[in-house]
C-alpha cells in the first residue's frame, strides 16, 4: 500500500479516536476485568476501522486504465504479444501494475461437454492458461505509458479466446 498525506490523516483521526477510547475507558471503568475487555474491544475496532478505512482510500487514490490492448499471435515463436497503454487516473504514483491474462479455447469449452456422453468418455484436456503480467514498473500521476510483453502461447488452441483484469499498487 502507497501513502498519500489522505492516508496519514486518516491514520492520525483514528489514532486519536483510539487515544479517546482508551482514556474514556479509564476513566469510567471501575472493574479491571470490564476494563480489560473494553480495552480489547476498543483495539479490535480500531485496527479494522484504520485498516477498511485505509483499503478505502487506496482504492481511489490508484486508479488505471487500460487502453489500446492488443493481442498477435506469432507462429514462429508460438508466442503471444501483448501490446497496450496503461494510464494513471489519479494525481498520486502508482508503483506497479499487472496484467492478469486468461486465454480459453472456445472450440474446446462448449455446451457438449455437459452432455452424458461427454461426461462418460471424457479426456481432461487443459482448455485455458493463466499468465501474470507485470506491465508497468512506476507510473507517475496524470501520465501514461506503452508496454508490451510476450507469452507462450498454446499450440492446441484453435479458437482462442482472452480475458483480462489490470491491477496496480
Amino acid at each position: 500500500m502507497q501513502f498519500t498525506i489522505f492516508h496519514t490523516i486518516a491514520f492520525v483521526i483514528l489514532l486519536l479516536c483510539f487515544v479517546l477510547g482508551c482514556v474514556l475507558i479509564f476513566i469510567m471503568a471501575k472493574k479491571k476485568e470490564i476494563a480489560l475487555i473494553l480495552y480489547t474491544m476498543n483495539a479490535l475496532f480500531s485496527a479494522i476501522l484504520i485498516y477498511s478505512i485505509l483499503q478505502s482510500i487506496t482504492e481511489f487514490t490508484i486508479q488505471a486504465s487500460l487502453s489500446k490492448l492488443t493481442y498477435t499471435r506469432d507462429l514462429r515463436n508460438e508466442s503471444l504479444n501483448i501490446t497496450g497503454r496503461v494510464q494513471n487516473l489519479t494525481q498520486f504514483d502508482i508503483k506497479k501494475c499487472y496484467l492478469y491474462l486468461n486465454i480459453a479455447d472456445k472450440k474446446n469449452v462448449g455446451q457438449e461437454i455437459f452432455e452424458s456422453e461427454s461426461l462418460k468418455n471424457a479426456v481432461r484436456k487443459n482448455t485455458s492458461f493463466s499468465y501474470t503480467i507485470e506491465i508497468i514498473d512506476k507510473l507517475p500521476g496524470d501520465t501514461y505509458k506503452e508496454f508490451s510483453a510476450q507469452v507462450p502461447f498454446p499450440p492446441s488452441f484453435e479458437d482462442a479466446e482472452f480475458y483480462h483484469t489490470l491491477k496496480c499498487f
